[in-house]
């Protein structure tokens, strides 16, 4: 049972739930002092084999779900790192012995699995080892549903290890090729550029770049930024959106789909969010949107079981779904066509002749 302190920080965020998820680490190890300090040697200060996904309720009851031995602790790796034994060999025992906990049972029954799964990687571990020894102490954090992603991107990554394939786009991403320093590609690059999000946050050098290369880049090539919070990442990225919008407007037909995803939501909604804030409506008879309820240039798609929660705050594809019925399509087209109607007041005819006028003007800016 968790203390009732530490039951009412894991509620804290979650006021009607009645069990949260969790992940923690019943055993930790230490390493070793000698003389007063650690050795120098390495070696990581601490290790958590043990990794348990749980349930907590609201009497502080621990209610385990599933345990197996951290990754990053077995063999094969890619590089000779700090192991305690082999994945294969938590894998047959995973397969013969999963952990079966009802709640009922007394705790034992878990701190017995936990024991068996490190012996079937690392017998008895880790008494006789002359660098570790238990801490006395666990580590219990809030899962935040990204267990799931984990384990699809271990699998994968076990996969990769295994197989080897030859996959051009990754190798692309993890050792892209050098670039000369002056690619005739780049150099007409930013003379291409059709469009930006708004006036305000005019682009930096390194932005500009890295458009230009985005501009340049062919099929299948992968182009990485990195910078901390606040470096304009997000600016960067709705400006290569404008542009490319403005392109589909000047050749006619759909627009591109872009789509954003993260294992983390946050960096996805801080996307949406700048898709519905910063780009600006600009001034005269063009300005805004044509098109009613539409409040953002963005959909947020999250999982299903928070599809009612985003909706509270995003738009989401229950904005398709009211825009595309037929009452939602005239409502639209009549929309855009008042206020085509009154950005080109002296062209008569239909949706392609306003069509064909804006992007005359487009062309010509």
């Amino acid at each position: 049972m968790l203390p009732e302190g530490a039951v009412g920080k894991l509620f804290k965020d979650a006021p009607k739930a009645k069990v949260v998820a969790v992940r923690f680490w019943p055993l930790v190890v230490a390493k070793r002092i000698y003389h007063g300090q650690a050795r120098a040697d390495g070696l990581p200060d601490l290790v958590a084999p043990v990794v348990t996904e749980a349930l907590v309720d609201r009497d502080g009851q621990i209610l385990p779900q599933r345990n197996a031995i951290a990754r990053d602790l077995l063999t094969p790796l890619p590089n000779d790192e700090f192991t305690i034994g082999a994945v294969e060999a938590m894998d047959r025992f995973l397969t013969e012995e999963p952990l079966r906990y009802d709640g009922s049972s007394d705790w034992s029954v878990y701190l017995s699995h936990c024991r068996k799964m490190v012996d079937a990687v690392a017998k008895g571990w880790p008494t006789g080892d002359l660098h570790y020894g238990a801490a006395g102490f666990g580590l219990l954090e809030l899962a935040e549903d990204a267990s799931a992603t984990i384990r699809n991107i271990l699998d994968l990554y076990d996969k990769l290890l295994a197989d080897r394939p030859d996959i051009p786009l990754l190798e692309e991403l993890v050792s892209p090729a050098s670039a000369a320093a002056a690619d005739p590609r780049i150099e007409k690059a930013l003379a291409r550029r059709l469009g930006h999000s708004n006036p305000h946050f005019p682009l930096a050098e390194q932005q500009r770049q890295v458009l230009a290369w985005l501009d340049a880049a062919q099929l299948g090539e992968v182009i990485a930024v990195n910078g901390p919070p606040g470096t304009g990442k997000t600016t960067l990225l709705l400006s290569a959106v404008a542009g490319l919008w403005v392109r589909a407007a000047l050749n006619g037909g759909d627009p591109p789909v872009i789509v954003a995803t993260s294992s983390n939501n946050q960096a996805v909604t801080n996307i949406i969010d700048a898709f519905g804030k910063d780009f600006a409506a600009g001034e005269g008879p063009l300005a805004g949107r044509w098109i009613p309820d539409v409040s953002s240039y963005g959909i947020f798609l999250p999982a299903n079981s928070r599809r009612q929660e985003a909706a509270e705050k995003y738009q989401t594809d229950d904005l398709q779904t009211r825009l595309e019925s037929q009452e939602g399509f005239q409502g639209a087209k009549d929309a855009w066509l008042s206020s085509a109607c009154v950005a080109y007041p002296n062209v008569k005819g239909d949706v392609s002749d306003l069509v064909a006028a804006l992007q005359r003007d487009i062309g010509a800016a």
